[in-house]
């Protein structure tokens, strides 16, 4: 698996990377989970086929697909060469380019041009250029500089939520949002999954799990040090929560770890 990426340090709070991703023939077959960071992205498939299954549903993809937000982990089979070239947005991006609830996405891995045939006729010219690394970043910036963005009250709110809940590390409670955020619950969370596709709840959970094994993969904390910083009650608990986003027990997943978490 040959896997890089590319960080943007671009304010305009659209763009969080653009990565290049291929399946060499001694890499077949390839499979591997993958674990939702709470983030959007588009993937564009020029040689092979993905095949993702979210729960029990198959999705092929090829071309130029967007990624909707998923709750748990999900599988990925490659049984041919393969290398595509993808954008991982900030969470309220996609809304803010699309101006269309995100969350009728959630679940799905979709032809662009089935979501947002206009943001498709936007960026299918930046992915036929075929660029990588420094030189796409910096294209695709200078394009989306130019659209037209999709924002109100509620997008600077809702920025404001995630901005708030990753610098908590999603350690963070729905009334200490509020506290910060001149709104009503309700309207909180129905913008939040309107705007991000999840609700605040649902991202700060999902937000500290993914900082965990980011930390861990990096090899800065053992995982009992992390279980404790990031406010786990117990092992017990931590084991709990694995579960639920990884579908198997911690010690299943270690023996055989996804080369993909690992490396992104």
């Amino acid at each position: 698996m040959i896997y890089s990426a590319c960080e943007s340090n671009n304010s305009s709070n659209l763009i969080e990377k653009i990565f290049e991703f291929k399946i060499p023939k001694s890499n077949l077959p390839f499979k591997s989970k993958i674990l939702p960071h709470g983030n959007h992205s588009m993937t564009f498939t020029y040689k092979g086929l993905h095949k993702i299954t979210v729960g029990e549903t198959l999705f092929t993809a090829k071309d130029l697909i967007v990624t909707g937000q998923t709750k748990k982990s999900y599988l990925l089979n490659i049984d041919e060469e393969t290398e595509c070239v993808g954008i991982i947005f900030h969470p309220s991006a996609l809304y803010k380019l699309s101006k269309l609830d995100v969350s009728t996405i959630n679940n799905k891995h979709l032809p662009l041009s089935e979501f947002s045939k206009p943001l498709y006729n936007i960026l299918m010219p930046f992915f036929n250029k075929m660029l990588s690394g420094e030189d796409a970043l910096k294209a695709l910036e200078e394009l989306l500089k130019k659209q037209p963005l999709h924002i109100n009250n509620h997008t600077e709110n809702i920025d404001l939520a995630l901005d708030i809940i990753n610098k908590r590390g999603g350690q963070i409670s729905i009334s200490d949002l509020l506290e910060q955020i001149p709104v009503s619950q309700k309207t909180l969370e129905t913008k939040f999954k309107q705007i991000v596709g999840l609700t605040p709840k649902r991202y700060a959970r999902l937000f500290r799990f993914t900082l965990l094994m980011k930390k861990y993969n990096e090899n800065e904390l053992k995982f009992k040090d992390l279980v404790e910083i990031y406010n786990f009650h117990d092992g017990s608990h931590f084991s709990k929560e694995f579960k639920y986003f990884m579908n198997q027990s911690p010690r299943a997943y270690f023996e055989n770890e996804s080369e993909i978490i690992k490396n992104t």
